[in-house]
């Protein structure tokens, strides 16, 4: 088992990652907002609510704020979130307004959720076709990786949880590529020691850079966003799972980033082989829609006015943020996916 803390705002979040967690020692006056046919690993009251994009709505919300008066739920009580990146979304924007906040301890229950949603403290839900329009930034107090949730995900569900670990060793961390290429088949097999190892490094990778940039103020935290400029245009409209889209965005941004002399073309296909080694697709499905697809990065948050900001790879381990005309952005994000 391994632990770390990380610091920020409302004092500190610690993350533990390993195998068969014992929650109950770890929470105090629990209430749960699950996902339909997980088991909960506590006695407690508990709301089920369907897993996936769909249920970050506000009609979502209502449901869960509900439960939250019913159970009488206080700054004293633990809202326990056990599910994938969406549940995780939406709870966290509930426990993060509701009385202006009270406990959230986050568990994770897909790999993807594990290195990415579960730490940082963004909450959203989406706004039609745009996603996370509406959001806030809150805390948890814990986070539990508790990695026997892994067994039983559908294997595309599991491989697609790549892409982000692939986006932090590009962009931050080169020696987590080494570790993705040298325990790739391990990882591939769920291996237990090769996962603590991967979702360690990732939690940290991103725990380190909402340390530095918690409200996204300073343009630090946007390099979490690499690779999701394009990548978030297509996951609404193309009918890719969020690390499938990630995986297209980041090989596209990283041409663009190749086309302007940032990168070589020798780190774009690095970075696709990881991708595509680890069972991830790298290019865009065939057919229609590539266009109306790429229409939706007008509504993306990094947009200023007819301007927009996209971080950009410079070389493994680097990166800038780039300001780009918006159409001049989606023109390039086109040609690369063509």
């Amino acid at each position: 088992m391994k632990r770390f803390v990380y610091v920020h705002s409302r004092g500190a979040t610690e993350v533990v990652v390993g195998v068969d967690v014992d929650l109950a020692q770890l929470v105090e006056r629990p209430v749960i907002v699950a996902e339909e046919g997980l088991k909960i690993p506590i006695d407690a009251p508990a709301l089920r609510l369907r897993g996936g994009e769909q249920i970050k709505d506000i009609s979502t919300l209502y449901t869960i704020y509900r439960f939250f008066m019913e159970h009488e739920v206080d700054r004293g009580s633990d809202v326990v979130a056990v599910g994938g990146g969406a549940l995780l979304d939406v709870t966290t924007f509930a426990a993060g307004t509701y009385m202006r906040g009270v406990g959230l301890v986050n568990v994770p229950t897909t790999l993807l959720a594990m290195v990415d949603a579960a730490i940082g403290g963004k909450g959203a839900v989406d706004w039609g076709d745009v996603k996370n329009l509406v959001g806030v930034f809150y805390q948890p107090r814990l986070v539990i990786c508790d990695l026997r949730w892994t067994h039983g995900l559908p294997e595309r569900v599991y491989r697609a949880a790549f892409a982000e670990v692939v986006k932090y060793g590009v962009s931050l961390d080169p020696p987590l590529l080494d570790f993705l290429s040298k325990n790739a088949e391990a990882l591939l097999a769920r291996d237990p020691k090769a996962l603590e190892g991967l979702v360690y490094k990732a939690a940290r990778d991103k725990a380190s850079v909402v340390e530095l940039d918690e409200f996204e103020a300073h343009g630090i935290r946007e390099v979490l966003n690499v690779g999701h400029t394009i990548g978030h245009a297509l996951e609404r409209t193309m009918g890719l799972l969020h690390g499938e889209a990630v995986s297209i965005g980041l090989v596209a941004e990283l041409k663009i980033s190749s086309m302007l002399g940032y990168t070589s073309d020798e780190q774009v296909e690095q970075a696709r082989q990881a991708l595509e080694g680890l069972g991830l697709p790298t290019r865009p499905p065939r057919g229609e829609g590539l266009g109306e697809a790429l229409k939706l990065i007008k509504y993306d948050k990094k947009r200023r006015g007819d301007k927009i900001r996209v971080p950009l790879v410079v070389g493994l381990g680097k990166w800038i943020l780039e300001e780009f005309e918006l159409e001049r952005f989606i023109e390039l994000a086109e040609h690369v996916l063509r």
